[in-house]
């Protein structure tokens, strides 16, 4: 299900969904060993964010012939390192990609000091 690859230890500070905006439509690398495929970062969706938890999702689409099962990836991006998320197939899949879903709840950053 996962690779053996050593996630980034400053991945958890790239978390964030304006990191991710920033790299829409680019791919991300899963599986392991030579079994590798690609993911296309797709979408970035806001949930409802409070109670002190920002909420965000990840969409990506991969290709249709091949289902990666819900699981723990070690996700290898050229600009973003190695990240270590959590992926579900959803609703949305067809016969020219499936559709996968990271999702997220983090403390709230604190707000910017101009």
């Amino acid at each position: 299900m996962s690779d053996d690859r050593a996630p980034d230890p400053a991945a958890a500070a790239r978390i964030d969904p304006a990191t991710f905006r920033a790299h829409l439509d680019t791919s991300f690398s899963v599986g392991a060993g030579a079994d590798r495929i690609a993911l296309r970062l797709a979408e970035v969706v806001d949930g409802q964010s409070g109670g002190g938890l920002q909420r965000f999702s990840l969409l990506f689409h991969g290709p249709a012939d091949r289902v990666l099962a819900q699981g723990t990836y070690s996700l290898q991006h050229d600009a973003l390192g190695s990240l270590v998320i959590f992926i579900v197939p959803v609703i949305g899949s067809n016969a020219e990609r499936i559709v996968y879903e990271a999702c997220f709840s983090r403390p709230m950053p604190p707000p910017s000091t101009p």
